[in-house]
Formats: structure tokens, C-alpha cells, sequence
């Protein structure tokens, strides 16, 4: 077998191992040799190599008979840990989340904190507190809206954000890596990942501030469609005539927006569910849709219509699950 063939078979096997670990969390080497279903002599040289990294740690195991400890291999979801940040509007306030999660996406430290300014500097003493706090810190996730086109924040609710470099500014002062998502395709990501939604489904999320423009995510064929620039979803641009600049955001006005903005999802993805986000979005808006609904394709389009109060939910478990996927091991071939 040449060197390439042998090392990929290796990388294979370690990330078959790593995956193994994770379901069973410790386990002795045989236990690993089952699972996997490679043999003891291949696990006994794995597992070394992963006790090496640390990405495994030895234990020890009374078996329920009361005979000889067996050394039993404990996963160590702390060998790499994600920083996630994300930022939304709560009670018309500019909330700030700052979250640690190891890599079962267990939370182990979490700040809130509201935000009267945010410009691209405005992370830096929580970023740096947590870095120093937690150094198996590997990557930072940020999700907020906006969109980033080209390393530039060309679309952010943020005006001191707007033009601003601001991923690259992040990597350059922590020298980690650094990954963007905007608000609702992280939080749609997030209720997909959650509730088990299949690549055959269609998913739509919208979300409706309260004095910002409403943005949406679009999950189809196993995935968030973003586009050829990233932008699918910008929907304040649709031409319903809304200068959104000076919008006084009524809610006669909003609730007309609103059903608009669920006929032209409905007729252009014919999707199974549209989650509507937005803290004072209420149950009624699903009839007063349907009831405008008036022939029959129309009310055949009608999808399940889900009004959500859920959004810092699916938001974390979004940005946190994209976070937790760039730590993966990929296969490293060395020749």
C-alpha cells in the first residue's frame, strides 16, 4: 500500500474512532473495537495516538463483578472549545450573548449583556476574558445580522459596523479563526439541526424585529441557501414600497408586510414550514394569512405556519452546531 493510501485508511479510522468516542463518551478498547468494528491491534494504535493529542484521556473502570480494573478511554470534550457570539433584539434592546460550548455543544460558560454601541472594537474585552478563561478556545463564531461579501460587512443593522472589515479585524487581533453567519440562517439552521428536519423538506424562517428591517433564511436540500453573493434572504428589498429607513414600524403596516412577505415564499418555495420570529408577531397573523388564501392553489401552498418566541434558542443552537462543524477533524493526508 503507498504512503498516501496507508495515511488516508489512518485518518479514516481516527475520525471513525473520534466518532465512536463521542456516542459512547468511555469506553475500554474492546468496547471501541466493537463499535467501530476495526481491530483491537488498529484500536490499540489509535487510541494512542489520541491519548497523545489529548484528545482522549485514560480512566479507570470497576467492572460489576469486583474483578481487575479494566482501563477504560474517556472522550475529552474540552480538547477544543467553540466561542460563540451571538447578538439579536430583546425587548427592543441590542442584547449581546457571549457562550463557551465544548464539543458535545454542552454550554460551560455563558455571558449576556445589553449593547448601547457596537462597533468593531466593542467585542474585544469579552472575546480576550474568555480566551484567557478558556485557551482550548479554537475558533469564534459570530452570528448578527448582516452580510458579509468579500471579507466586508456590506449589509449590518449596525451603522458603525456597515463597510467595516470586521471578521479579519477579529482574526488578525486573536490569531484564531473566525466565522460569520447572519441572525435567521444561523437560527435556522438551528431549528432544522433541532428538529430533525430532512433534506427533502423546504424550511423558511422570517424574522421581524422591532425597529429593524426584517430579514429570512431559507434551509433547502439539506442546507441554508445563501445565493451567489450571500444574499437570499434579503427581503427588506422585495418591492412592496417600504422605506425602511423611516419606517415608523405600526403594526397595521407590519401585519400587511407580514402577509405579503408569506405569499411570496409560499408561491416562490412551495416550503413545508415558515417559522415566523418576532416578539410581538402573535397566533392571529396564521388565520388572517389563510383567510386571504382564496383559491384553491392558494390554499393548497398553505404550509405549517409556526409563530415562534424561540429565537435566542434556535440561534444558539445554530451558530453554536456551524461553530462546532469547522472543528471537525478533516482528513490530513501526509505523504
Amino acid at each position: 500500500m503507498s504512503n498516501v493510501n496507508a495515511n488516508l485508511v489512518k485518518e479514516i479510522n481516527l475520525n471513525k474512532l473520534r466518532n465512536a468516542f463521542k456516542i459512547k463518551k468511555i469506553a475500554s478498547k474492546p468496547q471501541l473495537a466493537e463499535l467501530t468494528e476495526l481491530s483491537v491491534v488498529t484500536i490499540n494504535s489509535l487510541v494512542n495516538i489520541l491519548v497523545e493529542n489529548g484528545e482522549v484521556i485514560e480512566d479507570i473502570i470497576l467492572p460489576s463483578n469486583g474483578g481487575r480494573p479494566a482501563t477504560a478511554y474517556r472522550f475529552n470534550s474540552e480538547f477544543s472549545l467553540a466561542l460563540v457570539i451571538y447578538m439579536y433584539e430583546q425587548r427592543r434592546e441590542d442584547t449581546i450573548f457571549v457562550a463557551v460550548s465544548d464539543l458535545y455543544g454542552e454550554i460551560i460558560d455563558k455571558i449576556e449583556k445589553k449593547m448601547v454601541e457596537i462597533k468593531k472594537d466593542s467585542f474585544d474585552n469579552l472575546i480576550e476574558k474568555m480566551l484567557i478563561k478558556y485557551p482550548n478556545i479554537k475558533v469564534i463564531s459570530f452570528g448578527m445580522p448582516g452580510e458579509e461579501i468579500d471579507g466586508r460587512l456590506l449589509i449590518s443593522d449596525y451603522k458603525e459596523l456597515k463597510d467595516q472589515l470586521f471578521t479579519t479585524y477579529i482574526k488578525e487581533k486573536f490569531k484564531l479563526p473566525v466565522i460569520f453567519e447572519n441572525d435567521i440562517n444561523a437560527a435556522v439552521e438551528g431549528y432544522c439541526y433541532s428538529h430533525g428536519v430532512t433534506e427533502k423538506q423546504c424550511v423558511i424562517g422570517i424574522y421581524f424585529p422591532s425597529k429593524y428591517p426584517p430579514g429570512a433564511g431559507i434551509y433547502i436540500n439539506g442546507g441554508i441557501y445563501k445565493g451567489r453573493n450571500g444574499l437570499a434572504g434579503e427581503i427588506k428589498y422585495l418591492p412592496f414600497e417600504v422605506d425602511w429607513e423611516n419606517f415608523d414600524f405600526n403594526k397595521a403596516q407590519m401585519k400587511e408586510i407580514i402577509i405579503k412577505t408569506l405569499f411570496a415564499f409560499c408561491c416562490m418555495y412551495n416550503p413545508d414550514i415558515i417559522i415566523i420570529y418576532g416578539e410581538e408577531i402573535t397566533d392571529t397573523i396564521i388565520s388572517e394569512f389563510e383567510s386571504k388564501c382564496n383559491s384553491e392553489i392558494e390554499k393548497v401552498m398553505i404550509p405549517q405556519i409556526i409563530i415562534s418566541n424561540e429565537l435566542s434558542h434556535d440561534f444558539e443552537i445554530g451558530i453554536k452546531h456551524i461553530a462546532l462543524k469547522s472543528l471537525e477533524p478533516i482528513l490530513q493526508l501526509k505523504l
